[in-house]
């Protein structure tokens, strides 16, 4: 009898072990099992776990959704697996619905880096993301878009006939690049006149200008920055200092047009103009906290009367300047409502050369004002006709931005 219940205990444990083990692979081939037993295309996918420190989120729909792709799809055996992941991390990115957000391949990373270094080959125009649409912030001087006569807020709907709609500012620049000589057409809206048309433009070697000093009349000096790039800060300090050698009467300084550029640069540039300590501009982040950049000088053009040109092509950190000026010293704004580009990017390297551009702050001017989607409205507000909009050499008759300029900065010399 012993023998028996002994016989049979061991049977039944046999069977509760079997049984365990048949239940705890059930168990692992569904909740698991596409981690260790995936079809042949996902055998080619490395770094399959979650990261941690991750909010959390179900990834299962992404991978049932690839399991079907990988079992199911009838051209599998031709899948770009990693196309695939670059694509679907583009609409990670996208899913922010920021604008100035994105995932660079290193393609496009390289692309960039030409942009910032100030040298490459297209057709010479600042274009963002506004309203889901591509569009022009700025051309150039002298480049091909601005001989075109494209305008600040022209809408990019096709470039050598792709639709745009979908596109990240990004692809669409590096459709838009090419080598010199070759050509390249764009389809675009122009708001003002409800105007669409097809233009063609001819790439060309693009160098940015940073500045230009010109006297005008009165004692009155012109100095109009392009860009705020890297260099900006040696040749401004040369003009700066000319300037203070000329001893003018007032300065116009004109920022229309320009795309903005570095932080850096914009604080440096503001010094030359500002008190030690103001404020330049009050950087917001995601938690709410503000960092403050002040002006560490040297002042030298702090007690110059001026007058600021701005357009709707005045971006980033134009906008921080012209709004500085203003909040710091009542400088007045001349000319039409600012792009509202005042959002702060930080390139974030990846492995294997890949980044993510990231909208990690927004910028406020010195008294709170929020500059992302609002732009700074001028003090006084004068309309240029069209064909005036480009600005490519100083015209005293027909621009009537730079006139009201001029008798504004003769009216406040005259009253001191």
């Amino acid at each position: 009898m012993n023998k028996n219940f002994k016989k049979i205990l061991e049977i039944i444990l046999g069977i509760l072990i079997i049984s365990g083990v048949f239940l705890l692979g059930f168990l692992n081939g569904t909740r698991w099992g596409w981690q260790t037993h995936l079809p042949p295309i996902f055998e080619k996918i490395a770094n399959r776990e979650k990261p941690a420190n991750l909010p959390p989120a179900d990834m299962k729909i992404f991978w049932d959704t690839w399991r079907v792709i990988a079992e199911k799809y009838v051209y599998r055996d031709k899948l770009d697996t990693q196309k695939m992941i670059e694509d679907a991390t583009k609409g990670l990115v996208n899913s922010l619905d920021d604008p100035f957000s994105e995932f660079l391949t290193p393609e496009e990373n390289k692309a960039l880096d030409e942009e910032l270094n100030g040298e490459f080959f297209g057709v010479g125009m600042e274009i963002a993301k506004k309203d889901n649409n591509i569009v022009v912030v700025s051309p150039l001087p002298d480049s091909p878009a601005e001989k075109a006569g494209i305008l600040p807020n022209d809408v990019i709907l096709k470039i050598d006939g792709q639709d745009t709609s979908e596109m990240s500012t990004q692809k669409a620049a590096n459709l838009i690049r090419g080598p010199k000589g070759t050509t390249v057409a764009l389809t675009i809206f122009r708001p003002s006149t409800n105007e669409t048309k097809e233009i063609k433009l001819i790439r060309d070697k693009i160098t940015v200008p940073n500045l230009s000093l010109k006297q005008l009349d009165n004692g009155i000096v012109y100095l109009r920055i392009y860009t705020f790039n890297s260099s900006l800060i040696v040749d401004f300090s040369e003009a700066a200092l000319k300037i203070r050698a000329l001893n003018p009467k007032g300065i116009i300084l004109d920022l229309r047009n320009n795309p903005g550029g570095y932080l850096d640069s914009v604080v440096n540039i503001s010094g030359w103009f500002l008190d030690k300590g103001d404020i330049i501009v009050r950087e917001k982040d995601g938690n709410g906290e503000e960092k403050i950049s002040r002006s560490t000088g040297p002042s030298l053009l702090r007690d110059i009367p001026t007058v600021v040109l701005v357009n709707d092509g005045t971006a980033s950190a134009a906008e921080i300047l012209a709004g500085a000026l203003r909040d710091n010293r009542q400088i007045p704004l001349i000319g039409e409502k600012t792009f509202g580009k005042g959002s702060v990017q930080e390139l974030v390297p990846l492995e294997n050369n890949y980044s993510v551009k990231i909208t990690i702050a927004e910028w406020l001017t010195p008294n709170g004002t929020v500059i992302q989607k609002n732009g700074l409205t001028p003090d006084i507000i004068v309309k240029n006709k069209e064909e005036n909009g480009t600005y490519a050499q100083l015209d005293l008759v027909n621009d009537l931005q730079l006139l009201k300029a001029i008798e504004k900065i003769n009216e406040i010399v005259n009253k001191k």
